[in-house]
């Protein structure tokens, strides 16, 4: 009896142990949707789905759009020459505003979105494709 007895509170026992497991979904899934705040960045960045709305947000609804100040941004042609410069991406670094490129918007009080950013930096990483 006592066998049957300690063979079951092995049994349970390993059962509710097994059962106890957890995982950090933010470290397992660092590109997931989840960890950036309900932005997704995750499978790949679209030039015309993600980027140009990030664009038109922050920089060609006002100034970079051919008709006012500043580069025209409104072609992938013209983003692209900014995103993969040989010396550094121009985009990238005025969006982080980390001290080196111009930061942009220019005059704000705040750079654009981390999501956008995140994206940008994505799509640039990847070559700044026209997709």
């Amino acid at each position: 009896m006592k066998k049957i007895q300690l063979s079951i509170l092995s049994v349970s026992t390993a059962l509710f142990l097994s059962s106890c497991y957890y995982d950090n979904f933010k470290e397992l899934h660092p590109d997931s949707a989840l960890s950036n705040n309900g932005c997704d960045t995750t499978g790949v960045i679209s030039y015309s789905a993600q980027i140009v709305p990030a664009l038109h947000n922050s920089c060609t609804s006002s100034c970079h759009n051919g008709t006012g100040s500043g580069h025209d941004m409104t072609t992938w042609s013209a983003v692209n020459f900014d995103a993969v410069d040989p010396g550094g991406s121009k985009l990238v670094g005025s969006v982080i505003w980390d001290g080196v490129a111009q930061q942009m918007p220019q005059g704000g009080t705040s750079k654009i979105s981390d999501c956008d950013i995140t994206k940008i930096k994505k799509w640039v990483a990847a070559g700044a494709p026209n997709n």
